[in-house]
Parts: C-alpha cells; structure tokens; sequence
C-alpha cells in the first residue's frame, strides 16, 4: 500500500516542480545559444578547439573572427602545477596537489549591440590532489595525465558559466 503512494508522489512531485519553470542548472546552453561567439588566445590551438567545441556542444554559433561575434573569448593564459602537500617519514613526496588555471577576458564582437558587455581579465583554478607511488612510476604519471586533462575540462566549464552568466 506504501509502495503506491509513494510512486504517486514523486510523480506530484515532479509535475509540481515542471510546473513552475524549475530547472537542474546545466540543463540548457548556458545563456549560448545560437550567439555567434569567437575564442582567441595565445594559449595553443588545442585549447582553443576545447573551448570552441565545449561552446558549439551548449549550441553557440563558433565563428572564425571577432568581426563576426557578438562577444570575443580571448583565452590569455593556461597553466599547470604541481606542487608536493604530503611527505613520508624518510622526506619523500607521499601526496602531489595539481593546479590548472585558466586566465581569460571577454570583449564585445563587431555583431555584439549595445547592451553586450565585456568581462575584464579573470582567472578561473581548479586543485585535485593525488598519492604518490614510488613503486608505481608509469601508473602515477598515468593518473597525472588524466588528472591534468580532468581539472583542464572543469575549468573550461568554469570559464564558459563565467561567460554564459553575462550573456
């Protein structure tokens, strides 16, 4: 008998909540949809694609120049550290802390109107820690890497809501 009633009130729930207009962040573009967007920077032409790409997937119309944008993400600077936090008792790194900062501004394009505003330079960080393993050489760089392209990825993310807010 509980069973039954419970199903019904998610089902209430749910249809309370679609109702009202509430949404799960993350489940539309961001604020990009269809915005002619251009991303430049001195950064690389890899990160530029991720960005680009991770903007085209929020449904943003990636363009090749600021002539043709609304807004211009230029990405200035990406970096990468690693940094010992832990040693054992014989003085030997036991944790590493990564950090990948991404610094980036954003300028109105030669499509963008009068309301569309810039976003002075700001830098987005994200920190993962990891153990290390002496024994374990090739796993430890392994983990590294996988590391590095996983804060890499959420600091996009955390660029892309930065600039999604403004639009």
């Amino acid at each position: 008998m509980i069973r039954p009633v419970r199903h019904l009130a998610v089902v209430a729930l749910a249809l309370l909540l679609a109702a009202c207009g509430w949404q799960l962040r993350g489940a539309d573009g961001g604020g990009f949809e269809a915005v002619p967007v251009a991303v430049e920077g001195a950064v690389g032409n890899r990160l530029i694609e991720q960005v680009a790409a991770r903007l085209r997937d929020l449904g943003a119309d990636v363009v090749p120049s600021a002539a043709d944008a609304r807004v211009v993400i230029n990405v200035a600077e990406a970096d990468s550290r690693r940094r010992t936090v832990a040693t054992d008792a014989d003085g030997f790194a036991s944790e590493y802390e990564l950090r990948y900062r991404l610094r980036f501004s954003v300028t109105p394009g030669g499509e963008a109107g009068p309301d569309t505003r810039g976003i002075a330079s700001q830098t987005v960080q994200t920190t993962a820690s990891y153990p290390a393993n002496p024994q374990d050489l090739q796993g430890q760089d392994a983990e590294e890497a996988f590391l590095r392209r996983d804060l890499r990825d959420d600091a996009i993310q955390l660029l892309l809501s930065r600039v999604g807010r403004q639009l």
